[in-house]
């Protein structure tokens, strides 16, 4: 193991672990990977003394460097959400740090252009993929051309307003409420005024890429290697969500039955 060099920055090398691990918690990271991570990056400049906790809402970390006593930062976690692409951008840049690639300037100004880019979420094509997982979804459930067509939209739509939403820092409660909600209302209305189609097959696929899939098997492994914390706050946030999802279409559903809209 290599020693702490001099001209090495404590305070630069705890802030480069505390954005990567802002950036993998928020991008949806386990917690013994980011916790991971963080001594992976230590012991290469040679700190062998690494604590960190990581849960859904903070990440605590304290290193103790040869001579110069204990150092401890903590950062607040508010927004999470699911980003493999920033995952993987991550990964590579902590790669780099580790083998001397880039100095720790260079690793700072990297991630942090990383943590503000927000990547095909702002792109237009973002938009259209959602509705695309929607429609195929639908697909599989035996969906004709009028349902893959009313996905599509539908899927978009969500989309869009969910970016929305996202910006005004609405908690994941309220867009998937609202998102399955409009997924119910397009479905039902349209195949309603066109007389054809199934509604129950649209409203199933375009809530299907809105299910917390990943973040209930994150929550499982998690807890399967004993992050207990981590686990259960994931587990019922997961939980949160679905059941917003099965309130939304609820509401709109219950309210087309009373408008004898559907049988």
């Amino acid at each position: 193991m290599i020693n702490l060099d001099d001209n090495v920055s404590v305070e630069k090398l705890l802030k480069v672990i505390r954005i990567i691990s802002q950036i993998m918690l928020e991008s949806g990271a386990e917690a013994y990977r980011i916790e991971g991570t963080c001594e992976f990056i230590c012991r290469s400049f040679g700190i062998s003394e690494v604590d960190s906790i990581a849960t859904p809402t903070g990440i605590y970390i304290t290193i103790s460097p040869p001579n110069k006593g204990n150092r401890t930062v903590i950062s607040r976690i508010k927004n999470r959400s699911i980003d493999l692409s920033k995952l993987n951008d991550v990964n590579s840049i902590s790669r780099l740090i580790t083998s001397k690639q880039i100095t720790l300037d260079e690793a700072i100004i990297r991630l942090r252009d990383l943590k503000n880019n927000v990547g095909l979420k702002k792109r237009p094509f973002y938009i259209f993929y959602e509705g695309i997982a929607a429609a195929f979804f639908t697909m599989l459930f035996r969906g004709g051309v009028i349902e893959f067509i009313l996905a599509l939209l539908s899927g978009m739509l969500v989309q869009y307003v969910s970016s929305k939403l996202k910006n005004l820092d609405s908690h994941q409660f309220f867009i998937g409420f609202f998102g399955a909600a409009i997924i119910s209302v397009v479905a039902i209305s349209a195949t309603y005024f066109l007389k054809i189609g199934d509604y129950n097959k649209i409203i199933v696929g375009g809530i299907m890429p809105l299910l917390p899939g990943l973040a209930m098997t994150n929550a499982i492994r998690d807890t399967m290697r004993g992050d207990l914390i981590s686990g259960v706050v994931r587990a019922a946030e997961a939980m949160l969500v679905a059941t917003s999802l099965a309130a939304g279409a609820g509401v709109v559903i219950s309210v087309a039955y009373a408008l004898a809209m559907i049988n």
